[in-house]
């Protein structure tokens, strides 16, 4: 087709639109694309990267569609580097990568009755700062390298010996949901964004999202997910369109 291009970035555009939309809980017949990619930027902050990239398309797009000489007929095509990485795009935002695969996994996990021994073995180890705790096969809530920290300075002897009988139930008083979100496998990284959002915005602190297979907190943790996880994930990067 002589505008075969043309009508895949239109497709694609309409797809982010359409996606844009659903972030930012408007209707696609009274929004506009860039009233809904600006809200969509506040309640997602993993589209921040690519709000300048789609603004850009934006106008694009209304130089190709809104300039039509007649139907089927576009005044111009994009080259087919810019309607590959649209449509790359537009799969991102439509099927967003899972919690899952920026989860820190697998994860060290203990109960009360654990002994601190086997904690402090593991902490040397292999070096994690978090580990979800469980009683009665079921997540209380999460302990913290700091947590070990301030026990110890209060309860190691002269000797620096530590009681062989100290479990993790001696440093882990009381629950600390308040510190932590469990949620499912599946949940999106747009999903996983707006949570650390939400609580930042209420002023408050979230340790760490907790992933199980469902996300009942019942269930065993498969990942673990922290704002360091957030801030590291790789974004894709679309060279020729920034510059479209």
């Amino acid at each position: 087709m002589a505008f075969e291009l043309s009508e895949r970035f239109e497709t694609a555009f309409n797809q982010i639109h359409d996606k844009l939309c659903d972030y930012a809980n408007e209707n696609n017949n009274h929004a506009s694309f860039t009233e809904v990619l600006t809200k969509a930027k506040h309640q997602y902050p993993l589209i921040d990267p690519y709000f300048d990239l789609l603004k850009q398309c934006s106008k694009l797009r209304n130089a190709i569609v809104h300039r039509k000489i007649k139907e089927d007929f576009y005044i111009a095509e994009p080259h087919q580097e810019v309607v590959d990485e649209l449509e790359t795009l537009a799969k991102l935002l439509s099927e967003p990568p899972s919690a899952l695969s920026i989860a820190s996994k697998p994860v060290e996990f203990f109960y009360l009755d654990t002994p601190l021994k086997k904690v402090m073995d593991c902490l040397i180890d292999k070096g994690y700062s978090q580990y979800p705790v469980y009683h009665e096969e079921r997540f209380i809530g999460l302990l913290t390298d700091g947590d070990i920290a301030n026990w110890l300075a209060e309860n190691i002897d002269s000797s620096l010996n530590i009681s062989s009988n100290a479990t993790i139930g001696d440093i882990f008083k009381i629950e600390k949901k308040a510190h932590t979100v469990v949620t499912g496998k599946d949940t999106s990284v747009m999903e996983i964004e707006s949570i650390f959002k939400k609580c930042i915005e209420e002023n408050q602190k979230l340790e760490a999202i907790i992933l199980t297979e469902t996300g009942n907190a019942a269930e065993l943790p498969v990942g673990l997910i922290s704002s360091w996880d957030l801030i590291r994930m790789r974004t894709h990067t679309f060279p020729l369109l920034k510059h479209t």
